[in-house]
């Protein structure tokens, strides 16, 4: 198995450039295209690189390349430029994309899928949902009212968070564990199924559940000056153009820490492809 030596970072956000800088230090040989106007893609560069790094998200909604130039680039003609040789590492890579880099014998690992990587990654993102809170809203946190929906690992530290900070939280799950540990921890515990039923008590509801949760059913019932903001993967949890159409604002915030702390999120992400190197003989 040959190891790496050469890196092609290709679109992304600002963590890239961190990440970047982490193996930049480790003396690895690194390139960087399609994260901004100047870094235009340089076929010849990327087939010659021992490694391909991809974004997280490595495509947007409509299916192209992730990056901070809004590239149009699908990842079909990406792949055409990676060597059969080189591994590819990418963020929340879907089937279809997996099977593409397969079809051509091309390794292809997803660094979000590693434990460690998506429990650090969480403290970013709930800096990010804070951030976006405060950003919005013109009350206090304190003695607000704040619905969780979902209680994984971002949504157990938002719900904590929340509450420390003096707001009166309502946890928002299926299952009757989940529901048992938000009341463990003094939240107020909510069936999902039953969040017609109070819906219009909040000031802020935080969605962290990828199905669709605030749907047109529940929107009707949510207070107009409510705060929504969904930050679940793709397909998202909230009807977007009903709540516009309500005059509810309903944020999509996606790929949070990289917004508001790409330096500490990026190095998290290298981290995680560092220790897949190393576990399957690559550095």
């Amino acid at each position: 198995m040959n190891r790496i030596k050469s890196i092609s970072f290709i679109g992304g956000d600002r963590r890239q450039i961190y990440m970047r800088e982490f193996f930049d230090a480790l003396g690895y040989e690194t390139y960087s295209f399609a994260a901004n106007e100047s870094l235009k893609i340089n076929e010849a560069k990327i087939s010659d690189s021992d490694a391909i790094i991809l974004p997280l998200p490595v495509e947007d909604r409509e299916g192209n390349l992730s990056s901070n130039i809004n590239s149009k680039y699908k990842i079909r003609d990406i792949s055409k430029m990676i060597s059969e040789n080189s591994v590819v590492f990418g963020g929340m890579i879907n089937e279809k994309t997996v099977q593409l880099f397969s079809e051509k014998n091309i390794a292809v690992f997803d660094y979000f899928n590693r434990e460690e990587t998506a429990i650090r990654n969480v403290v970013p993102t709930v800096q990010g949902i804070l951030k976006t809170i405060f950003n919005n809203i013109d009350f206090t946190l304190l003695s607000s009212r704040c619905a969780v929906f979902g209680y994984g690992r971002v949504g157990k530290t938002t719900a904590d968070t929340l509450a420390s900070l003096g707001a009166d939280v309502t946890v928002f799950a299926r299952k009757e564990s989940d529901l048992a540990l938000a009341e463990a921890k003094h939240l107020n515990a909510c069936r999902i199924s039953e969040r017609l039923n109070n819906i219009n008590a909040f000031d802020i509801i935080i969605n962290t559940v990828p199905a669709m949760m605030i749907d047109n059913n529940v929107l009707i019932n949510v207070n107009r000056k409510a705060l929504i903001i969904d930050v679940a993967s793709a397909p998202y949890g909230v009807d977007f153009a009903y709540a516009e159409n309500l005059g509810v604002r309903a944020l999509l915030c996606p790929s949070l820490p990289g917004k508001t702390a790409p330096v500490s999120a990026g190095k998290i992400l290298a981290q995680g492809i560092l220790n897949i190197m190393k576990e399957e003989g690559y550095a």
